[in-house]
């Protein structure tokens, strides 16, 4: 019995030392330009360069979009737009069964067997090192021969002949049609986690809400109700699309499930905001809002934004493409496009640009109480073939927002605090511009004030210099009592003219406080005369000097008006404030002239909101003022 307890321990442990056989490659998609999939058994996947190519792979090309692979064997293959065809074969047999589309297929002479391309028009083989090109994309299918020798055999069986420099007219015959398995939905779970604050939500059998805090996460299945208070955020989450929802926002998780390649939700919303973003891949969305129930169609990577589903959704497309249809009736959006359903015909147009838009590599410091709306330039002359990617962390490992980016501007989902940054892909991946921006509330640390500091000035017979910031402080002057005086008197000369008194002000003591305001900045005099009994001015006392010294040692951006939520009438906005010595400022886009010790005061014409950029030794920062109308 012992002998035969080691040797099944022996084989136990063998057997655990087996490794499981690994699945060769066939292919490596080298190259990809535009919308590439790869279709991996269920999984639907975006191409992308030194993606490995297994047995029974589908790679497909959407619209504009292009790619290249190459063989184990060194075969290579063009592949053209609208083009999709499967990877078979085992090393030393490769195939190629093509579906439709453009490809070409090049062979060197080192290829060995080559590869042999399938489909209903039969089969072509590389016999040497040769080129052939297929062309199922236009009304008459031909293939040709470039150079080389390659074997046709057409759907009949028969061999066709075909020389270099030759085209052959290909018979399509119909094609066979394979049997289909029986797709099964599989229910797909969110989880609810909430971002700052807490969420409530309930299940669908349940009758009372859990309360859900800052850091926990939650399951949530179709029928589940979710309410998020304001003040708070949070994110519902799957493997394939991302909700990130605003404060005061509350809706239920009507439908979540996936049947092969296509995955499709249901979400009713009452009130709120929520930001979508959708994976590579087919969905179908189902919203339900105050005027019904209407279906958003996502076949790419996109990011959509929902605001005011209580009058009628807003939908805008930050991000990619999507199929809006509502009543029957089917309308395309594309990244910077809008359409509101709370208007009696609902069609798409450009989506409002907001007022705060950096530069695509801008590094700033944006202060904003409540929301703020800001954007980022697309850069220049990328024709729309940009993909962006936006993320609260420099590594990108959890985009809030990506896809391919619209011709002018993306709008960011700005935190109330907190860092974004931001990046812009070309095709291949290469990374074209970044830039990030810190966001943080206000909270009037930029309100200059009008209140007026106190500033003491004695009587010494020496300058007194009074530094301020803001407005000219209260004066308070204190000088000596002379004996067989009953009042005084309190002159103050400019001093370019010591002649005649600027002011004068009467005193029943030996101080006087001056108002705030009284005096400007520069250079002055002053005297205290003494008045006897009978008013007659009696001798002594000294000439002062007084210096009023605007004195800047400002690091940031002071504004005294107009304050946040200051009601501005037809007449323009009064800009007044003070900006960092040796800055640059600009409100709306517009210079700002500043005087200098920094200091300006003008009108700008009426506006909602106003910008500033504050350009300095700091770097780069922006305030944003949003103001009441009088209408």
């Amino acid at each position: 019995m012992r002998t035969l307890f080691l040797t099944l321990s022996l084989l136990l442990v063998l057997g655990a030392c087996k490794k499981a056989p690994v699945e060769p490659g066939l292919a490596t998609l080298i190259q990809v330009q535009g919308q590439v999939t790869v279709q991996h058994g269920a999984q639907s996947l975006a191409g992308a360069a030194e993606q490995p190519l297994y047995s029974g792979d589908i790679l497909a090309t959407g619209p504009a979009s292009t790619a290249r692979v190459r063989y184990v064997n060194g075969v290579e293959v063009q592949v053209k737009e609208k083009s999709r065809f499967r990877i078979s074969g085992v090393p030393g047999a490769l195939t190629l069964e093509l579906e439709e589309g453009f490809i070409i297929s090049t062979a060197p002479a080192d290829a060995g067997t080559g590869l042999t391309v399938t489909g209903r028009f039969g089969r072509a083989e590389l016999v040497t090192a040769a080129e052939m090109v297929f062309d199922l994309s236009s009304g008459e299918p031909r293939l040709g021969l470039e150079f080389g020798e390659i074997r046709v055999v057409g759907p009949d069986g028969k061999q066709v002949p075909l020389v270099m420099g030759e085209e052959l007219v290909l018979s399509l015959g119909k094609p066979k049609p394979a049997p289909q398995p029986v797709a099964t939905a599989e229910e797909i779970v969110f989880i609810l986690k909430p971002q700052g604050g807490k969420a409530r939500v309930r299940a669908a059998q349940e009758s009372a809400f859990t309360e859900v805090s800052s850091g926990q996460t939650h399951e949530l299945g179709p029928g589940s109700v979710f309410e998020i208070p304001p003040q708070a955020r949070a994110r519902l989450s799957s493997g394939e699309l991302q909700v990130n929802l605003q404060g005061d926002t509350a809706g239920t998780l009507t439908a979540a499930s996936r049947q092969g390649e296509r995955r499709s939700y249901g979400l009713q919303l009452s009130r709120g905001q929520a930001q979508l973003q959708f994976a590579p891949g087919q969905h179908t969305l189902k919203l339900t809002d105050g005027k019904g129930e209407f279906e958003l169609n996502v076949s790419e990577q996109s990011a959509i934004a929902i605001n005011n589903p209580q009058e009628g959704s807003t939908v805008t497309v930050l991000t990619g493409q999507v199929e809006l249809v509502t009543d029957g009736k089917a309308a395309v959006l594309k990244a910077g496009e809008e359409l509101s359903r709370a208007v009696a015909e609902p069609s798409a147009l450009p989506d409002t640009e907001p007022a705060l838009v950096m530069a695509p590599d801008a590094k700033a410091r944006i202060l904003c109480d409540g929301v703020c709306e800001a954007g980022v330039q697309v850069p220049e002359n990328s024709e729309g073939k940009l993909r962006v990617e936006v993320a609260g962390d420099s590594a990108f490992r959890e985009p809030l927002l990506a896809g391919r980016a619209g011709s002018k501007w993306v709008m960011l989902p700005a935190p109330a605090r907190g860092e974004l940054y931001w990046r812009f892909l070309s095709e291949d991946g290469t990374p074209r511009a970044q830039g990030s921006a810190r966001f943080q509330p206000d909270r009037g640390l930029s309100e200059l004030s009008d209140g007026s500091p106190r500033a003491e000035v004695l009587e010494t017979g020496l300058k007194a210099s009074i530094l301020f910031q803001g407005a000219v402080p209260t004066l308070h002057f204190n000088f000596s009592a002379r004996e067989g005086a009953r009042t005084y008197r309190l002159r103050l000369y400019r001093s370019s003219d010591p002649q005649k008194p600027l002011l004068e002000r009467a005193a029943s003591r030996t101080e006087y406080t001056l108002e705030a305001g009284a005096l400007g900045e520069g250079s002055y005099l002053w005297y205290v005369a003494a008045l006897g009994p009978g008013g007659e001015e009696l001798s002594g006392g000294r000439m002062n000097k007084l210096e009023l010294v605007y004195d800047n040692a400002r690091r940031g951006l002071a504004i005294r008006r107009p304050r946040s939520g200051e009601r501005v009438g037809g007449k323009g906005v009064p800009l007044e404030g003070v900006a960092p010595m040796g800055s640059r400022l600009f409100v709306n886009g517009q210079p700002v002239a500043l005087d200098a010790k920094g200091r300006f005061s003008q009108r700008l014409a009426p506006a909602r909101v106003l910008v500033f950029r504050l350009i300095s030794a700091q770097g780069e920062a922006y305030w944003v003022r949003t103001l009441r109308s009088d209408r």
